[in-house]
């Protein structure tokens, strides 16, 4: 049996025995070469300036070049690139007007580049390589924004600048291991084995002295699975991350059964164009996805009930809502008050539903800017907050194990302050959560919003002469070690409680008779009772 641990070191000592020194590298698993992320920093663009030599113009100019920056960031995350690219034309010629530097302008023009290089369109390379050739060194200073510059040149082709920005990365900051991973990928694609062999080694290096100073650092926050309800703060209600919901069978709702073939084919193409509209709107192409929908809706109103139309109605509402513009609003309204209560026989409509109608709510109750808070009890945000509730209630009632629903309602009673309800809800969020990370598989945890856990066990502190022949034989064994003579030893690697407990009992069976279970979340040990 091929055994998943990385030996780190071999030491020979008395009696011929080998102690192998093993590293958990768990937490690196999920990272995927070229993954990145836009970054804002919005603040940032102004701290190379003597604030104190700014004119009033040039404030003001800045103010405004913040706002169409800022604004081009949420198209950037939309991956909504040529909307993106067109905010970032207008916020680089405020910044000019503000005269800011070229430090400052480093931001607009990387993030500009990476809008560039992923549009879709071959000839916008050109302009991204030119973008990034007017970076400064500042830019390579900060590390996520010199990791995001790798990955903007080696889109344009210029894998070997992409190349010496990751070994400068990883030069200076040793655990960013996503850099290692990127870097190893490029010189994989390279056909250059050797050096990506080099940069695997140097990871898992790395990793162990990450591993290890962790593990020693006696500032290490060890946090409980189970905490105190009145700190769950929830999650505000986002639907910019639902799921649009492509599979239905529309057909099950006719009016009509009988029809001719020419109605068959306008039906079927109605039916069409609600898939390819659900589609775009999952890729988050919203206008397009508008229209998708409503040709869809023109078509299918004809041939299907009611109860058909919903899913229709459905997702337009959220492709209106999304865009955040108050024409949006208005008429995600016609489409949420149409809905007819058969849309939610099904757990993801009501979820995808509850969140439609607070984001309804949020963008009709008007806004205090003062204080920063929202006039709720306007007769509509109150009406439609109060249907979002009773949906959030009854998705969870549907499946009292997924957690985002649980999370989204606590976040809204607190707004609300409604403490009482929140803390009540939380202590179900906790038992939820645990009864995932007992019985579910990974899979099952996260698709229903849990977080990774990884639950292993402590076989015992050992010295080099007690150390059992044997242990070496157990899989993903893990050695700590706590001074020049004894070392703590871990093995196993599991997803939930359950499997690890049989665990435990094999291994107790085996006279490893103090044995208890340590659980790690995100690489970090989490208490576990």
């Amino acid at each position: 049996m091929i055994k998943k641990i990385i030996i780190l070191t071999a030491l020979l000592i008395g009696f011929n025995s080998n102690l192998l020194a093993v590293i958990d590298t768990s937490y690196t698993d999920h990272l995927k070469p070229f993954d990145w992320n836009p970054i804002s920093d919005s603040e940032k663009i102004t701290q190379y300036e003597n604030q104190k030599t700014l004119t009033k113009r040039s404030i003001q100019q800045a103010a405004k070049g913040k706002e169409h920056y800022e604004s081009a960031l949420k198209h950037m995350k939309n991956k909504e690139y040529s909307s993106a690219i067109s905010e970032f034309e207008t916020a680089i010629k405020r910044y000019e007007r503000a005269k800011l530097s070229a430090d400052g302008l480093n931001y607009l023009y990387l993030n500009m580049a990476l809008s560039y290089s992923n549009s879709g369109y071959p000839k916008d390379k050109a302009e991204a390589e030119r973008l990034l050739s007017l970076l400064t060194p500042k830019i390579y200073d900060e590390k996520d924004w010199a990791y995001n510059a790798a990955i903007a040149h080696y889109q344009v082709g210029k894998a070997n600048d992409a190349t010496k920005i990751l070994s400068k990365i990883i030069s200076k900051n040793y655990s960013y291991f996503q850099a290692y991973v990127t870097l190893e990928a490029i010189y994989r694609d390279g056909e250059n084995d050797s050096q990506a062999d080099r940069v695997n080694d140097r990871m898992i290096s790395a990793e162990e002295k990450y591993f290890n100073k962790k593990k020693k650092s006696k500032k290490e926050k060890v946090e409980t699975i189970v905490k105190d309800v009145s700190q769950e703060t929830g999650k505000k209600p986002d639907i910019t991350k639902i799921v649009p919901i492509r599979k239905v069978k529309l057909k099950d709702f006719l009016n009509n059964k009988d029809l001719d073939k020419k109605k068959t084919s306008q039906m079927q193409s109605g039916i069409e164009n609600f898939i390819l509209g659900t589609e775009t709107l999952k890729d988050r192409n919203y206008n397009i996805a508008q229209k998708q929908l409503k040709d869809a809706e023109k078509v299918l109103r004809k041939y299907l009930s009611e109860d058909g139309l919903n899913y229709v109605r459905g997702n337009l509402a959220i492709a209106y809502l999304v865009t955040e513009s108050k024409r949006g609003v208005g008429t995600a309204n016609k489409y949420l008050r149409n809905l007819t209560s058969k849309l939610y026989n099904n757990q993801k409509w009501t979820y995808n539903m509850a969140v439609s109608f607070y984001q309804f709510a949020f963008m009709s109750a008007r806004e205090d800017k003062k204080n920063k808070t929202r006039k709720w009890n306007s007769p509509k945000p109150a009406e439609n907050l109060k249907t979002s509730i009773k949906l959030f209630q009854k998705s969870i009632s549907q499946d009292k194990l997924y957690l985002p629903a649980y999370e989204n309602l606590i976040y809204i009673f607190r707004e609300q302050g409604e403490n009482e309800k929140a803390n009540k809800l939380a202590k179900n969020l906790q038992k939820a959560r645990l009864k995932l990370v007992s019985k579910y598989s990974l899979e099952d945890q996260l698709l229903k919003g849990g977080e990774k856990h990884i639950f292993r066990l402590n076989l015992g502190t050992f010295g080099m002469f007690d150390t059992p022949a044997y242990l070496f034989e157990e899989e993903h064994v893990i050695a700590v070690p706590l001074d020049d003579i004894r070392t703590v030893y871990l093995s196993g690697k599991f997803y939930n409680v359950d499997d690890v407990k049989n665990y435990q009992k094999q291994m107790q069976d085996k006279g490893y008779d103090n044995t208890f279970i340590v659980a790690y979340k995100n690489g970090d040990e989490v208490g576990f009772e």
